[in-house]
């Protein structure tokens, strides 16, 4: 039951949500997105940053009586090399050309060494799971089964699915390697088909005409133009400006060297070669300022598009929201495993207004500052995951809390338990949301 001085509750939730707004651009160690890039240029990556493996969060006591009985889980893949072949080849043929020419400095025969070593190490593997990538996929399930002992049990119900992507199946078969080793006997249902794109992996042309408006991609040029600094680079690289003139695009270039230095991580050359040591501080967070911002665009609400790419995922949610209140009679646990790309949990995340994530402007240069970061939102191995409470079987005020990379993330939802909400609060907010949207939709379609 609730407490009876709920409007008292209440208005200290309220006051708790503004301070926790004006502390959303730190992170939990109170750094901002500067200092974190600074500390480990690998965030810089943005959402191609690898989650840390190895330290659980910790969890806030569940209400007297309450214990998790249903999670309902959606993962990003583990590490993997990229899917694109070019991202390895195109610039390595830069400098393999200029080498034949003799037109690399000697650091740039450098470079070409270790853009050799990168290539090598891809061959034969684009878009598959990297040792890293295989090393998160297990901690993330030894974690789960660590932290809610009372839902993975053999007594539970397993259901697993991804979308048909060979490094998102692959973090299933791995998760579901490690959920074997410390589950027996297990009951268990794994699919990977196009049958669950709708909810998975869904296509809305409607949103998707509206991502890269004349306006929207106006802004941005003119945003990338203001962001560009590549002469001090391409100079310590090369000796001859004309052969940089002519053949050579050194905005091009630069962010494909940026985009490997972030992808190291993921492998075993980590340790033993670098890129980020080609870049300033301060190229480094103009790059990362880029690649946020285009992943904003496409995945965030940003206004400059109307602030509704996010509803990508509508289906997603409500059918979150579905087996929310499928489960609540269900007599043993159950878990939902789900496998999907980056951008659908960065969207989901936007859709949920996890902590910071439903941020509206159309400032891409304030990102930053304002604490919009995809290193934060989606990482490699980043997860949301809604776990629900109750007492008991049949119990009418069900909790949940909402986990964004394994922490606990805060709901737009007044709540006299916070970081757990009352489902049907939870659940009036979102269908709400989802209805004004579609309301409003319908209802410019019906004006056409």
């Amino acid at each position: 039951m609730r407490p009876l001085n709920l409007f008292k509750v209440q208005r200290l939730a309220r006051i708790f949500v503004v301070v926790m707004l004006l502390m959303s651009t730190m992170t939990a160690s109170g750094q901002t997105v500067a200092e974190e890039l600074k500390a480990d240029p690998n965030r810089g990556a943005g959402n191609f940053y690898a989650l840390p493996i190895g330290k659980m969060p910790k969890d806030t006591p569940a209400p007297m009586g309450k214990k998790p009985f249903y999670i309902n889980h959606y993962g990003c893949p583990g590490s993997y090399y990229r899917e694109i072949e070019s991202v390895y080849e195109e610039p390595y043929a830069v400098f393999a050309k200029a080498d034949s020419l003799g037109k690399l400095t000697k650091l740039g025969q450098d470079v070409k060494k270790r853009l050799e070593l990168l290539r090598q190490d891809a061959k034969d593997r684009i878009g598959e799971l990297t040792t890293k990538g295989v090393e998160q996929c297990r901690d993330q399930i030894h974690q789960m089964v660590k932290r809610f002992p009372d839902i993975l049990t053999p007594k539970g119900y397993y259901s697993c699915r991804s979308i048909v992507q060979n490094n998102c199946i692959m973090t299933l078969q791995e998760s579901l390697v490690e959920l074997s080793s410390m589950m027996q006997p297990m009951k268990t249902n794994v699919i990977a088909t196009h049958r669950e794109d709708r909810f998975m992996a869904p296509q809305d042309k409607v949103l998707e005409a509206m991502r890269w408006d004349s306006l929207t991609l106006a802004r941005y040029n003119r945003f990338l133009a203001l962001n560009t600094g590549n002469a001090r680079l391409m100079e310590s690289l090369f000796t001859d400006q004309n052969f940089l003139i002519n053949q050579v695009d050194p905005e091009t270039l630069s962010r494909q060297l940026y985009i490997l230095a972030g992808s190291i991580q993921h492998t075993e050359l980590a340790g033993t070669v670098t890129l980020f040591d080609l870049f300033t501080p301060t190229e480094i967070q103009s790059h990362w300022k880029k690649l946020n911002a285009k992943y904003y665009i496409t995945n965030g609400a940003c206004t400059l598009n109307g602030g509704t790419q996010p509803f990508m995922q509508r289906s997603l949610l409500r059918n979150m929201i579905h087996m929310g209140d499928s489960v609540v009679k269900r007599e043993y646990p159950m878990v939902h495993l789900r496998y999907v790309n980056e951008n659908v949990v960065m969207a989901l995340a936007c859709l949920m207004e996890l902590d910071n994530c439903g941020l509206q402007t159309d400032n891409l240069d304030a990102l930053g500052d304002m604490g919009w970061a995809t290193h934060r939102i989606a990482p490699l191995s980043g997860s949301v995951m809604i776990v629900h409470y109750r007492s008991e079987v049949g119990d009418p005020d069900v909790l949940v809390k909402v986990l964004l990379n394994g922490n606990e993330a805060r709901l737009p939802i007044e709540s006299d338990c916070a970081p757990y909400y009352h489902w049907e609060d939870v659940k009036r907010y979102y269908l709400r949301k989802l209805y004004r949207y579609e309301n409003i939709r319908l209802n410019k379609e019906v004006m056409k």
